[in-house]
């Protein structure tokens, strides 16, 4: 049997695809070779819609007039609904950087009911917005800070203050360990914008590693590149397992009339959470 297959290709037309349809991303300038990790890094900036428990932190305070936003925004939290509305305008960027996400891990949520007056994929933007952890299951409320507190130390203080297992994971093993030189917040700030990575030390003595991943050599998420390849080894092993049933597509195919000396084009296939192939001129599919 001639058996063609790409499969990374086709998992690129299928990322390239979400990045213009589902997030309005403008990609002529994407490199075919980059995409996977862009793609992934974009990924990371979002909020995966599902329906979360909203924990509070005990210093947890929402100015009067922007309780209405806040229980909105709360709402729908709980119920799942999609969060993007309420991030940042720069999701839509290609290479958007987000220090407060790639160092600590947590997102900030405009607080807005109304349309964004130029962008109605979003809503209006706030002075004062919501610093959140959110988790598969849960959404920690870190604060309630101004837009462009992003390196203020108290947020990561009191996410390791009310919630200290989600910091465990970035918390530097060992004892009798300090820093050589400690950075203030607009310190923090400048070297982010560097795209340098920062250990991040806390009042009770603790070191933390990048909660959020850290940045990679060109600025975006390093663990989005992480992801990039392991989800790229997977693809080729899908690729691996099809060939490895050729003798079993071929007897599928024989049924629709295959002779067997044509070259057959194997597609891989994305749809509602599953992978399939398909078969140029053919109905036959097979579940990967």
């Amino acid at each position: 049997m001639l058996l063609k297959t790409d499969f990374e290709a086709d998992w690129i037309v299928e990322m390239r695809r979400i990045m213009e349809e589902h997030w309005a991303m403008d990609l002529p300038s994407a490199k075919t070779e980059e995409l996977a990790a862009l793609f992934f890094h974009a990924r990371t900036r979002r909020v995966e819609p599902r329906p979360r428990a909203v924990l509070i932190s005990n210093s947890f305070a929402c100015p009067l007039e922007y309780e209405a936003g806040w229980a909105n925004l709360k709402v729908k939290i709980e119920t799942g609904e999609d969060l993007s509305p309420h991030l940042s305008l720069k999701i839509e960027d290609l290479k958007g950087k987000d220090g407060l996400l790639l160092d600590w891990g947590i997102y900030h949520f405009h607080l807005g009911r109304a349309q964004h007056a130029k962008n109605n994929g979003f809503v209006e933007r706030t002075g004062p917005v919501v610093f959140g952890f959110p988790t598969d299951d849960a959404f920690h409320a870190v604060g309630i800070y101004q837009h462009g507190a992003w390196s203020d130390s108290s947020v990561i203080e009191t996410l390791h203050a009310n919630w200290p297992h989600l910091t465990q994971p970035a918390r530097m093993q060992g004892s009798g360990m300090s820093l050589g030189q400690y950075c203030t917040d607009e310190d923090r700030k400048m070297l982010r914008a560097a795209g340098i990575n920062l250990i991040t030390p806390l009042s009770d003595g603790s070191l933390l590693l990048p909660l959020g991943g850290g940045y990679s050599g060109n600025g975006v998420s390093a663990q989005a590149v992480t992801d990039a390849e392991l989800e790229r080894q997977r693809i080729h092993g899908l690729q691996q397992l099809i060939h490895g049933r050729a003798a079993e597509v071929a007897r599928a195919l024989k049924a629709e009339g295959y002779t067997g000396n044509t070259e057959v084009i194997g597609r891989l296939n994305f749809g509602n959470g599953v992978q399939w192939v398909s078969f140029d001129g053919f109905r036959v599919c097979f579940a990967v």
